[in-house]
């Protein structure tokens, strides 16, 4: 492997980096949403005070060149209720942590022939370090290689590394078009997201797709977040996860990468979907609908055809429902034929960490 250099920068210099940053990030192949600048920055503003939390992004240069990013923080814990932690953590997820909003696809930043080179001397270089005992890697598609590189780096040292949190994210391929996808759907799903537009317009009244303008956009996440509780009990976005989502999305329809639509039918709102769009790539990032609007067909489904389709027009060829399962059946696997398989990976070291959590892990699967 290439011998790389690496050097910490300080939050200055991460804040005024956004144009090297995404220069990187479009190269890697990494993800194009959550390992942006813009979704870190503001995911670190967000809750960096409030979590207790200190920045340590760690750069890797191959001479001069900037070729990997590792955005990293520390944070004081407890494990188990009772055991002092100092974690390590890649930004954008707070593991094991339920408030703050969580991404995915995270992995390190780094141009692709040296990706495995980036993860090897990040380990290394947190190993030599002693202020840290827990090091995770929340919701990679890159968990295995975090695994490997960790058991290499940190060999006969009595460490201990664990992969969990195992999910599938599913894609629409689009690539060749809104028609063939739908020919390559399930005869059932098929129906519910394209036979039963007619229905829905003939029973009920006029439907038609709206795309949210920006003036537009606090109405529309209250319709979301209204119409997520009346099936959820609870709403889309509550707090600071609803400020956070409000900014992030005033910028992206800036830039023409808000998909923000609602679906009326005889007027009335029934259904909000919030999409991303970053290039050939369209995000699933939450839906609501009205569930007591009819039980005859799902909106919802309806929903992801108009928007299905209209993403086809604008020329993405994946729509990406995340992870994470439906209320009563896995309507994502149904829609999706592509899949990101997706996990966390919990190193640990010291005296205590790694007995512990061998007994837990051997308890688990006896």
């Amino acid at each position: 492997m290439t011998a790389l250099s690496v050097r910490a920068w300080t939050v200055e210099e991460w804040l005024s980096r956004e144009t090297a940053w995404d220069e990187l990030l479009s190269r890697s192949g990494a993800d194009a949403l959550f390992l942006s600048w813009d979704w870190l920055t503001r995911w670190w503003r967000q809750y960096s005070d409030k979590l207790g939390l200190s920045a340590r992004i760690l750069a890797f240069y191959n001479g001069d060149n900037l070729v990997g990013l590792v955005p990293l923080y520390g944070r004081r814990v407890i494990r188990g209720r009772v055991v002092g932690t100092s974690s390590l953590q890649l930004m954008g997820v707070a593991w094991r942590d339920s408030g703050p909003l969580i991404s995915e696809y995270l992995d390190v930043i780094a141009a692709p022939e040296h990706r495995d080179a980036v993860r090897l001397e990040c380990l290394r270089s947190l190993l030599a370090q002693a202020d840290w005992t827990e090091l995770a890697i929340g919701f990679t598609p890159a968990g295995e290689q975090w695994r490997e590189a960790f058991t290499c780096a940190a060999a006969g040292r009595g460490h201990y590394v664990r992969v969990t949190d195992r999910s599938v994210s599913y894609h629409a391929d689009l690539s060749q078009g809104f028609a063939p996808y739908l020919r390559d759907l399930g005869q059932s799903t098929r129906r519910s997201v394209w036979n039963l537009r007619r229905r829905l317009s003939e029973e009920y009244g006029e439907t038609r797709l709206e795309l949210v303008a920006p003036e537009e956009i606090d109405a529309a996440f209250g319709d979301l977040n209204r119409l997520h509780e009346l099936r959820w009990n609870r709403a889309a976005f509550p707090g600071e996860r609803l400020d956070f989502h409000k900014s992030l999305a005033a910028g992206l329809a800036s830039r023409g990468e808000l998909a923000l639509t609602r679906l009326r039918v005889a007027g009335k709102v029934v259904s909000v979907l919030y999409d991303i769009r970053k290039g050939a790539r369209q995000y699933n990032m939450k839906m609501g609908f009205d569930p007591n609007f009819t039980t005859r067909l799902s909106l919802g489904l309806v929903h992801f055809g108009y928007a299905l389709e209209a993403a086809a027009e604008c020329g993405v060829t994946v729509y990406d429902f995340l992870a994470g399962p439906g209320q009563h059946f896995d309507f994502k696997r149904n829609l999706g034929q592509l899949r990101c398989n997706l996990s966390s990976v919990h190193m640990v070291r010291g005296w205590c960490l790694p007995a512990l959590y061998r007994w837990y892990d051997r308890m688990r699967r006896t």
